[in-house]
């Protein structure tokens, strides 16, 4: 029996040029949690901070519950991406780190059979640097490239001993690295709690 694979593209919103995304393939029965490794490990975060899922109208919270929202969370563990997520052109946000709010939009760009042999998640392609974690978010992190990149800006000194880069490549995308961590991380939350199929 074929398995459907979605082809999604996730854009990090508030991006400029180049806007910052990555395309990935993955089985449709995942969980919202494998997802979250997945996008993790592509997009080059530390997983360092809370995660939600929703749709734009905020109706619904998909991530890991906490003491603190157990009644407003559902468990990432326990929703299949296929039950949110289903055709061409259906999307969701995927926000990461509340205080910074890194909000990214997962668009479907295709539904696919899984190729005979192939193995899923496969990270496609991407473009742009992933922001360090703590910048202050999207204006934050636009703030920092232009204080690092002009030696004559008043914050240069200050964000390049954060940093410890004294330029820094918006464009900078290693796509081998980025693949190897993507499946690490995968591989790390599946084992964590069983398979997925």
């Amino acid at each position: 029996m074929s398995q459907t694979v979605f082809q999604l593209k996730i854009t990090l919103m508030g991006s400029q040029k180049p806007p910052i995304w990555r395309q990935i393939q993955i089985p449709a029965g995942l969980d919202f949690q494998q997802l979250h490794a997945i996008i993790q490990g592509a997009m080059g975060w530390t997983n360092s901070h809370l995660h939600a899922f929703t749709d734009r109208r905020r109706s619904f919270s998909i991530g890991m519950p906490d003491e603190f929202d157990m009644d407003e969370t559902q468990d990432g563990r326990e929703e299949k991406v296929q039950d949110y997520l289903s055709a061409k052109g259906d999307s969701l946000i995927y926000e990461y780190d509340f205080g910074d709010s890194w909000e990214h939009i997962i668009e479907v760009q295709k539904v696919l059979e899984a190729e005979p042999g192939e193995t899923y998640p496969k990270l496609l392609k991407g473009k742009g640097a992933c922001p360090p974690e703590d910048c202050g978010g999207i204006w934050g992190y636009y703030h920092m490239v232009e204080a690092i990149n002009d030696p004559k800006h008043e914050d240069h000194e200050d964000m390049v001993e954060w940093t410890c880069v004294e330029e820094w490549d918006v464009n900078e995308f290693d796509e081998a690295h980025a693949r190897e961590r993507m499946l690490d991380r995968f591989n790390n939350a599946r084992n964590s709690y069983g398979m997925f199929f």
